[in-house]
């Protein structure tokens, strides 16, 4: 388990807290029961001296039987050269004459007593309590005075777990922020209500990501520029090859094939390294608008429909909405339109290429399934590395999956790819891009074909036989 710091100073905080707590309670119960014990001790004087002052008399003489509650204090009023008591509350209780004056503790009738004696004129005037009453006393006292430590106790750790969270809320918030952090969303973090202790932390997060933005920015630069370079002398071998194609003599008509498709293959190349680099590049405020993502699906799928006629794929769509994503035209064309040709680049001959639009959360899917071979599990987690190309047998540059990633990124969509898991063989690519405002038939179903107006099947009699708008 990993170290929390939260959770580390949160424990420690409640662990004095509590040690505070306790060490509270156990000085309040302890102070409790001796200021009871001094308390019960002042009223056994008290008593005494008002029976040195005139109140014996109250007492009878002969007082019945059981008529003492057993929690009371007894008084006990007797001459020295006397063997039966002037006045008691409890004639059958022999205190001890001889016990010291004031306060002292005796064993009598098996029991503990708390006596305070007092002589004076002749008289000896005892006052006793059990010491087991006073033990039950003080023990009642003082535990009423835990109460508020018990009630409070778990207010405060409550309250510290409350602050704990509230004072690493801005750690969590700047987290998350740079959990955000991507190529395509540079932004340095804000310094506005950060601790002081974190400012140098999040400097140098800031100064890190400058530098990671200019090297980011060089490599786009570099990337764009090559292109651009190479496209203008390839565009001009291309033409030259085109020219002298008719005076290639017939046996280097093979020969000279494998040329022009070496530089076709270096033309696709120097394309996707453009998009790449405008890909990677910053957003700037006029390219998103809201955009029609079932108008591009259309497009795209018309793109392919006769490549996908010819070898007999069955490309459609079983659901296709209206509603719009904030986003450039252009590049969720770019995105959607590679997502389809490499489902038709990959699939088999008669294989099925399915197409589904759906809404998540704030963001717009499309998702295109394929039956084609599949990927192996241990290769999906590089499948948009750029120059990665799962399958060699397939020409291709490996740059079109790193493009839709750094499209979507860009956005604040994304982009996944995972096999099939219905027990079919295939992928499902999908790209997700952030919704505009819904439109008014959001969620309906559009049915027009990509050149008359209504929607139809590339390969079949029936139009429809899956039930698919496309």
């Amino acid at each position: 388990m990993k170290p929390s710091l939260r959770k580390n100073l949160a424990i420690a905080l409640g662990v004095l807290v509590s040690a505070v707590a306790i060490a509270q309670g156990i000085s309040s119960y302890q102070l409790c029961r001796a200021g009871m014990s001094a308390l019960l001790d002042l009223r056994l004087e008290q008593v005494a001296v008002r029976m040195r002052n005139g109140l014996a008399e109250t007492i009878p003489a002969t007082p019945s039987r059981g008529s003492q509650p057993s929690r009371d204090i007894v008084i006990t009023i007797r001459r020295p050269d006397s063997d039966v008591p002037l006045r008691s509350t409890d004639p059958s209780l022999a205190l001890p004459e001889d016990a010291a004056a004031g306060f002292s503790s005796e064993m009598v009738a098996g029991e503990r007593w708390r006596i305070y004696s007092l002589r004076d004129a002749g008289r000896l005037i005892q006052i006793a309590q059990r010491s087991t009453v006073r033990d039950e006393l003080e023990r009642e006292t003082a535990l009423s005075t835990l109460w508020p430590t018990l009630v409070m106790l778990p207010l405060v750790l409550g309250a510290v777990l409350l602050i704990v969270g509230i004072s690493f809320r801005k750690i969590k918030q700047l987290g998350d922020e740079v959990q955000a952090i991507d190529a395509s969303h540079l932004k340095p973090l804000p310094s506005a209500g950060v601790p002081t202790e974190l400012l140098p932390f999040v400097d140098s997060i800031n100064r890190m990501i400058e530098r990671l933005a200019q090297s980011i920015e060089a490599e786009r630069k570099f990337i764009a520029d090559a292109a651009h370079e190479l496209r203008t002398p390839l565009t001009a071998l291309q033409l030259q090859a085109d020219n002298l194609q008719p005076h290639i003599y017939p046996g280097n008509q093979e020969r000279f094939n494998e040329l022009r498709s070496g530089i076709g293959r270096s033309s696709a190349l120097i394309t996707q390294l453009l998009r790449l680099a405008r890909a990677d590049a910053p957003l700037s405020g006029g390219e998103i608008e809201p955009v029609d993502v079932s108008r591009i699906v259309v497009e795209a799928v018309s793109d392919v429909l006769p490549i996908a006629a010819a070898r007999g794929i069955d490309i459609g769509a079983d659901k296709i909405l209206t509603d719009k994503v904030a986003a450039s035209g252009a590049d969720v064309t770019i995105a959607v339109k590679n997502l389809v040709s490499n489902a038709v680049r990959y699939s088999p001959d008669d294989g099925t290429i399915d197409l589904h639009m759906r809404t998540q959360g704030n963001l717009m899917w499309v998702e295109v399934t394929d039956t084609g071979p599949g990927i192996a599990e241990e290769l999906l987690p590089r499948v948009f590395d750029r120059f990665f190309r799962a399958n060699l047998d397939v020409e291709g540059t490996g740059l079109g999956l790193s493009i839709v990633k750094s499209i979507t990124q860009k956005y604040g969509g994304d982009a996944v790819l995972r096999n099939r898991n219905d027990g079919r063989s295939g992928v499902v690519a999908a790209v997700g891009f952030p919704l505009a405002e819904a439109s008014a038939g959001a969620g309906r179903n559009v049915d027009n074909d990509p050149h008359t107006g209504t929607m139809t099947k590339s390969a079949g009699t029936d139009p429809y036989p899956h039930g698919r708008d496309l």
